[in-house]
């Protein structure tokens, strides 16, 4: 569902009217009554303060056992003259700890006189982690299979302490807020990313009076049901990128017909998988592995979250369609090698097993038949879900949320998961919201320094926003062979 042109601000400067005048600063002082010790995250060498904060695990039994939620504060190096920002990640199952260390660079003047916040949601990083990793050494083939490992969901399962079904969005919500008090903090400003722009918005809803300024980049709304959108999202982003090499006279020379080929090529590999020799490109090790297209589809949308990538994919696909397949699958390993052991993949479960895959009625799933992941892809998630403890969700949750506070809101043009549509169909429910697309970017935004100066002045209440700068942020050129771009 795209909204108007006029409301994406891609142009100039604009000047906003009401939700940005004033900068809100300060913050009511109240007393901390969490003790913080030094301490450093990895990917920021700047000395922060880490301390944990118990919770019930279940909140409704508020004697029960407990589970400790490791917050970590990067206290404002001058006065903290402005709101806190507290931190939301992505997955479900990211850490905030473990994924805004090497932002937190990015947002260095940010921090100048606000505290940082990064919360490590329950069942991620430090808090009560659902972890449910593989075997210790995966193979090869054993990341590339295309069915999910039962005995191994239940092996996990089996190992937790606490009850899956308590690890939601709306139980995450109440532990933020419990911190926010521990922490001494009245009101606060919210910055979520991909999934965590989804655990923002809930907070918000249920916490509203303690709420300034919201940021969300790369919206997953409650009302999405992954992964009935994965496939939809994936072939815009698939048809872009070919309608865009078809644009490039040198990319269209050396990929003539790329998109028809393409479709050829996996409609045969739905009809008959081929065995591929392969050489692991981390260990060297020779694998044989069989791909058919569920294998070689989740590949390429792996590649779509990166626009660096996706610059390169073109010829991947070509050597693939030739018979070499490894170029293609070690582009496809670099998403999960990014995530690696910070992921935690109970806790996405735990989330998706309630939030989305029961909303995933026929019709939805049937989006999927005619996109390049197939119909497999829900399929999968089903399976899975199908062995997963499902929390049941309070009345009222998937309906669209409505938000008074100043929100800006990024998409990245590119973006195979939470592409510019999901942006504009909360921008519905967010008076005072702007919808801003970056044109080059993928799978989040806020780490081009345009887009952060532009977070920056967001939060500190800027009478005018300059949003044009992202203007020069485009898809880098396309790989025509192994030497890169024409010259």
């Amino acid at each position: 569902m795209k909204g108007s042109e006029s409301r994406r601000l891609r142009l100039g400067t604009v000047v906003l009217v009401g939700w940005l005048a004033g900068c809100s600063e300060g913050a009511t002082e109240a007393v901390r009554s969490v003790s913080l010790e030094p301490c450093r995250i990895t990917g920021n060498e700047r000395l922060g303060e880490c301390g944990t904060v118990d919770r019930p695990a279940d909140p409704e039994v508020p004697d029960g056992p407990s589970i400790s939620l490791r917050v970590v504060v990067f206290p404002a190096r001058d006065a903290a003259r402005k709101h806190p920002l507290y931190f939301f990640a992505g997955g479900p199952g990211q850490a905030a700890s473990e994924a805004f260390g090497p932002l937190l660079g990015v947002f260095d003047e940010l921090g100048r006189d606000r505290d940082l916040v990064l919360v490590d949601q329950r069942g991620t990083g430090s808090s009560a982690p659902l972890d449910c990793e593989g075997p210790e050494n995966p193979t090869l083939a054993d990341q590339l299979r295309g069915e999910p490992d039962l005995e191994r969901l239940h092996a996990c399962l089996d190992s937790y302490v606490h009850d899956p079904r308590l690890f939601i969005s709306t139980i995450a919500a109440t532990d933020l807020d419990a911190v926010r008090v521990a922490l001494g903090h009245d009101e606060i400003d919210l910055l979520g990313g991909s999934y965590g722009t989804r655990a923002a918005m809930v907070y918000a809803r249920a916490y509203s009076a303690h709420v300034g300024r919201i940021v969300l980049d790369g919206v997953a709304p409650v009302d999405m049901a992954m992964p009935a959108s994965f496939g939809v999202d994936a072939q815009a982003a698939l048809d872009r990128t070919f309608a865009d090499c078809a644009a490039q006279p040198s990319c269209a020379a050396a990929f003539p017909d790329a998109e028809a080929k393409f479709e050829r090529w996996m409609d045969g590999l739905a009809q008959q998988p081929v065995t591929a020799d392969l050489e692991d490109p981390r260990t060297g090790e020779r694998v044989t592995a069989t791909l058919g297209a569920f294998e070689v589809g989740m590949a390429v949308r792996s590649v779509l979250y990166s626009p660096s990538l996706v610059s390169v994919l073109p010829l991947t696909l070509s050597q693939a369609q030739a018979g070499d397949f490894g170029p293609l699958v070690a582009q496809a390993l670099v998403l999960s090698d990014a995530v690696g052991n910070s992921f935690s993949h109970g806790m996405f479960l735990s989330v998706v097993c309630a939030e989305d895959v029961p909303y995933v009625d026929e019709a939805a799933a049937a989006t999927s038949d005619t996109t390049f992941v197939r119909r497999a892809v829900v399929e999968l998630f089903r399976e899975s879900c199908a062995q997963w403890p499902r929390a049941e969700l309070p009345a009222g949750y998937r309906e669209p949320i409505t938000l008074d506070h100043p929100t800006l809101v990024l998409s990245g043009a590119l973006d195979p998961v939470t592409p510019p549509r999901w942006g504009d169909h909360v921008l519905a429910q967010l008076p005072a919201g702007r919808h801003v697309i970056v044109p080059g970017a993928g799978h989040g935004t806020m780490a081009a320094p345009c887009v952060a100066a532009m977070i920056q002045d967001f939060l500190d209440g800027a009478s005018t926003l300059e949003v044009g700068c992202v203007d020069s942020i485009v898809r880098p050129p396309f790989f025509i062979d192994r030497a890169g771009p024409p010259a």
